[in-house]
């Protein structure tokens, strides 16, 4: 059962000044994934758009009790590609046009390459494979575009399986009960509040989401480094005790 951790991270490193541009990434020449603004996820439907990415890079862990109460799986013993394979059957470009165009991962189905004996989903019609490794550079780029780190979660043994299902049942249950919160709208209004934030909010459609994104999180690390550097000044904080990183508000938002 190969998952993405059993790869060289190497083979999924990504062009992140395109990506801050907001160029498209070109799996291979049939599959192109697209970069929305902030202006397309808008019109679009933030809810439905965040939904989908859900769906397309979720794994087992994910969805613990739905693979046990739906399809009577546990979610241990099945791959993320596998998951993908399922959940992915029922999109349409309709679902997912705003990211991967014109493709139709409805139209795939689920056969064994030729080359390893290994299960793939086909387009017989457009002549598109999508093979575990092809899986894996979509999802990967679209986790990284969105800042998604996947928790993989193990049970040491049945009892703690079934208080995971229980948890996460019980998640799903609260979460049914709850209004959708805008993930966007509160990362907008607080970057609309921050003074060295650069858009107008009528620019602010145009901001590809890598970028924006990345802005929020530079933000952050830069009202973080200017309070350790006033406290540090005014003799209010112990130097001896900070990484030295974290005065240099240009480092790498990833370290």
């Amino acid at each position: 059962m190969t998952n993405i951790n059993d790869y060289d991270s190497k083979i999924f490193e990504y062009d992140e000044l395109k990506m801050f541009f907001g160029e498209p990434y070109h799996v291979n020449d049939k599959i192109t994934i697209f970069q929305p603004t902030i202006g397309d996820i808008c019109e679009w439907g933030e809810k439905k758009y965040y939904q989908m990415i859900h769906t397309l890079t979720c794994i087992p862990s994910d969805m613990k009790s739905q693979l046990e109460d739906i399809f009577h799986v546990n979610y241990m013993d099945i791959s993320d590609f596998e998951l993908f394979m399922i959940l992915s059957s029922g999109l349409t470009p309709k679902d997912t046009g705003i990211i991967l165009g014109d493709l139709n991962l409805s139209s795939f189905i689920k056969c064994k390459s030729l080359e390893n004996d290994e299960f793939c989903l086909y387009d017989k019609k457009n002549d598109i494979i999508i093979d575990r490794f092809i899986y894996f550079k979509i999802v990967n780029y679209i986790r990284k575009l969105h800042g998604i780190k996947p928790k993989v979660e193990h049970a040491a043994n049945e009892t703690t399986r079934q208080i995971l299902l229980k948890l996460d049942r019980d998640r799903i249950a609260k979460a049914k009960n709850q209004p959708y919160k805008s993930q966007l709208k509160e990362l907008i209004s607080a970057m609309m509040r921050y003074p060295g934030f650069k858009y107008k909010k009528s620019e602010l459609k145009e901001c590809g989401l890598y970028e924006f994104m990345d802005t929020v999180q530079g933000a952050q690390i830069y009202v973080s480094t200017t309070s350790l550097l006033s406290g540090m000044y005014s003799g209010m904080i112990d130097t001896s005790k900070i990484n030295k990183k974290e005065l240099n508000w240009m480092r790498n938002i990833n370290e």
